[in-house]
Order: C-alpha cells, then structure tokens, then sequence
C-alpha cells in the first residue's frame, strides 16, 4: 500500500488538492481536527469531503506519524479492522469512502473500545449508510463527533465570489444569483461571474443521488417522481397521503421512507406544524417539504416539465431560510391555525414571515396578534440579515 504522502511535493499530484487549486475561489473547509477521537464527516455528494480530508493529510503529513486509506477495496470490517489494528501507532489515521466497506462500524467500534487513543477520521459518500453507522456509536466519539459539510449559505457564497474578483452588483442581485446556482462548489465555479445555470453540476449531481437511492433498494422512477412532488408543493403544507396519491408509490408509509433517505442524503428537510402552547410538534398535520439546496429544486423543476412559476423567488426565499434557520436552530416549525399561517415561529420566542418584496404586505392576524417577543419580516432589504 503506497504511502503517498511520505513523499515531498504530493499535494501537487493529488487528484482531490489539484482540483481544490483550480477552483476560482478557495473555499474554507470548518476546521483541522486538533483533539485524539472519533471524527465523522458527513455531508451530501459532490460537496468536498475527501479534499477535506486530504487538506487534513497535508497539515500532519510532515510532523505526525498518519495514515491515510481510500476503502473501495477493502471487502469487509474483518479487513478493516485487521488495517486498523496494525496503524495503531499512527497519531492521525484517515478512511476515505468508509461506506464501501460492509458492516464498517464494526471495525470502528471495536478499534475505540480497544483504546485508540489517536485522531481517527471517516468521510463517505454514502450519507444514509454514515448516518447509520454513527448511529450506532453512542459515547465512542471521545473529542472528536460528528461534523458536517454543506452546501454554501448565501454569506459564505458572497464573500467566494467577491475572492473569485467577480463583479458584485448589490446585494439583492447577489441574493438572486444564489437562488439561481446554489452552494455546491462546482455549481458555484460553473456558474461563474454571471449566474449562468450550471448545468453540468445539475446532472453530475442527479446522477450521484439517484445512485445512492438505487442501492438502497429504492425505485428511481418513485424517487424522481417524488422529487417533482416536492418542488410543486414546496411552501405548501402537504400529507403524506396526498404525496402518495399523485405519485404511482401508494402508500404513505413508502413515501415516509423515502423521506428519509432524502434526509439523510441532505437534500430535504421537512418543516412540521407546532404547538404554539406546548412547542411540540403536530406530526400528524401536513408537512412542509423544502429542498436544502437551490440546485435541487432546479434539477426537480426540471424533471417536472413544468413552466417556472412567476412567483420562484419568494418560494426560493422561503426555502433558503429554512435552510439558514435549520443550521442555526434546534428546533422551530411553522403555524397554520384558521386566522391565517406563520412561516417559521419557536413557540414563545421568536417568528418570522417571509415577503420577497420591497415592503411587507399581506401580513396575516395569525403573524399580526402572535404572542412571542420577536417578530421579523424579512423583506429585500433585510433578508439572511436580521436574526431573532
């Protein structure tokens, strides 16, 4: 097994730094793990897990003892773990494409339990398996944990296109360019200075989802029809059964699994009715279904056939601060009595309705007679600005 790392001037050969070198802009990765644990990265495909993972390499390479393992050849956890147990005097050992190996947590597991004291690292592409494996680890993390790498927010999108030297018009124009392209890296190369659609990331990325949907055993002809669902109904509360019924799955309980995996692939997050009394969630009213990812709804707008709707941007705005509120917040949901709806409110704290216009309007008696000690419209001029 050649340890490439061991030998001056790799990073300039490595596939994954290579590609990171001839991107327009540098894009910070969250941090280098400095504390002995568990550290599992998790995030959605085509987001920069294995360039994480090798910037990781390159900071120890040359002052610790590492080690670092892509696994799409490793058959089984007995292999894994026999690779494991024989790296033991590695300070930082790093598995990339964990998820190729069968029953991986296994290894895992019984390398922690057996007193590995060193920063141990995994990354995969496969989200749902990685999520299942981490699962399954309670109390093993010791000072490492599970870490995420998502799609850019609208801040972080800004500040790479102003490093790229592109022009910047405003911050509204800004605002509009993300909902067109989207946080994905490669979307966001692709699109250059002038938002063009990156149609290229739109396919490489279908084709990667539909892939991890396939080899879970589900139908693609569902997933995709699903999908479709999500982008028509998105601000709309729907049911379960209702999904079922305008797609062939049927049940609802089919529907509710796909779901989930979609959760688990980071591509959707659904947004429940709350209890403005308790704070609990209603979960058996109608759900809301928002897409993580501009980038999404666009390849499933796609799939639809559909004419854009006029109105994409205020639906865009609403699906952006879900996504903003979810990375920010444990826990809200949205309000839907019969004096009207709320878009996102945390019961007894704070609420927030988005109008995609110069001046709020239409504000319903529900927003308008809420008792909680924040409300905020977000609006153009204070959109992703103004937080509770």
């Amino acid at each position: 097994m050649e340890r490439f790392w061991e030998n001056d001037g790799w990073e300039t050969k490595d596939p994954h730094l290579k590609k990171l070198a001839g991107m327009p802009f540098n894009r910070k990765f969250p941090f280098i793990p400095k504390e002995p644990g568990l550290y599992i990265i998790r995030g959605p495909r085509q987001i920069g897990k294995s360039s994480w993972l090798k910037t990781i390499l390159s900071h120890y390479a040359k002052k610790e003892r590492c080690f670092y393992l892509s696994c799409e050849n490793i058959t089984d956890h007995k292999e894994l773990a026999e690779i494991l147990k024989s790296v033991r005097d590695c300070r930082v050992v790093l598995l990339d494409e964990i998820s190729f190996v069968k029953n991986w947590d296994r290894a895992i597991k019984h390398e922690v339990d057996s007193g590995h004291s060193n920063i141990l690292i995994l990354t995969g592409s496969h989200s749902y398996d990685i999520k299942l494996g981490a699962d399954k680890m309670p109390g093993r993390f010791g000072g490492g944990g599970e870490h995420y790498l998502l799609p850019m927010s609208f801040e972080e999108f800004e500040t790479v296109r102003k490093e790229a030297g592109w022009r910047h018009d405003n911050r509204l124009e800004e605002i509009k360019t993300y909902f067109r392209v989207g946080g994905f890296p490669s979307a966001v190369a692709e699109a250059g200075e002038n938002g063009k659609k990156p149609v290229k990331a739109m396919d490489t990325y279908l084709r990667w989802l539909t892939g991890d949907i396939v080899s879970l055993g589900k139908n693609e002809t569902y997933f995709k029809e699903l999908l479709i669902q999500f982008a028509l109904c998105l601000q709309t509360p729907v049911s379960l059964q209702t999904l079922a019924k305008k797609t062939r799955i049927g049940s609802h309980n089919t529907v509710q699994e796909y779901i989930s995996v979609l959760e688990a692939c980071f591509a959707l997050r659904p947004l429940y009715a709350v209890d403005m009394d308790t704070g609990a969630y209603r979960f058996k009213k109608d759900k809301k279904f928002y897409f993580t990812d501009p980038l999404i709804y666009w390849i499933a707008y796609e799939l639809s056939g559909k004419k854009v709707p006029e109105d994409y941007e205020q639906r865009l705005a609403e699906m952006v601060t879900n996504e903003e509120l979810s990375r920010r917040y444990k826990k809200f949901g949205y309000l839907n009595i019969s004096s009207g709806e709320v878009d996102f409110v945390f019961p007894k704290s704070w609420a927030i309705e988005v109008k995609w216009s110069n001046i709020p309007t239409n504000l319903s008696n529900t927003y308008k007679n809420l008792a909680v000690s924040n409300k905020i419209v977000w609006t153009h001029s204070n959109f992703l600005k103004e937080y509770p």
